[in-house]
């Protein structure tokens, strides 16, 4: 009688609709590229960061919990942001269900729910004084500090993709996320490093400095 040895199966391994070059290790679970840079502007795919989307009623108590349309916030590490009318998107790296911990969806007038849409977006940040200039080349959004402040928010077409924006300033430079469909996030990301070429835009998660360049805009 043949002997039957035991199947071992590995890990599942998630992995982004973006490709990039380079070398890639696997973090939680998520496939991802070790690529950094310290390039005037760079591009970086984040698409394994949790995402989760919200919506409520307009009489619904959570609202009351979330930022105002077109605007973000952090609360502690989660970003919080008011995306479209009666919807918000959270955006960290904690399980789904943790994500929404301590917001109260259930009860009370009207209705809210909640779904992880991680495996279904694409997320990407750019980042960099020209980032405005360079987006400008995209959309027909007026990004000037006035008008789009750090935490800032909006949906617009970029490249003809249909995209969240959210200004999300790190170390004193100027940055954006940008999500859109799964299907839609090779086409954009190539999109914005095609239109960065000329502000010197490199692939890679950007490491912080301890001067980072002021963004006068």
């Amino acid at each position: 009688m043949a002997n039957h040895h035991p199947i071992t199966w590995s890990d599942p391994v998630a992995r982004s609709p973006i490709s990039m070059p380079g070398t890639y290790v696997v973090v939680d679970g998520w496939e991802q590229c070790d690529l950094t840079s310290n390039a005037a502007m760079t591009l970086a795919d984040e698409s394994h960061r949790t995402k989760v989307v919200l919506r409520a009623t307009p009489n619904h108590s959570v609202r009351e919990w979330l930022p105002p349309l077109r605007s973000s916030r952090y609360s502690g590490e989660i970003l919080q942001v008011g995306s479209g009318p009666a919807e918000w998107y959270l955006i960290g790296a904690e399980p789904p269900e943790l994500m929404v911990e301590g917001l109260p969806i259930e009860g009370g007038e009207g209705f809210a729910s909640w779904v992880d849409v991680t495996h279904g977006r694409a997320l990407m940040r750019v980042t960099g004084v020209d980032t405005d200039s360079m987006l400008s080349k995209l959309c027909a959004v007026n990004l000037a500090e006035g008008t789009t402040p750090n935490s800032a928010a909006f949906r617009t077409s970029i490249a003809g993709v249909t995209t969240d924006v959210i200004r999300d300033d790190q170390d004193g430079l100027r940055s954006y996320l940008l999500h859109c469909e799964r299907s839609s996030g090779q086409y954009l990301f190539e999109a914005l490093l095609d239109a960065g070429t000329e502000f010197g835009c490199e692939l890679g998660r950007r490491v912080a400095t301890s001067s980072p360049v002021a963004d006068s805009n």
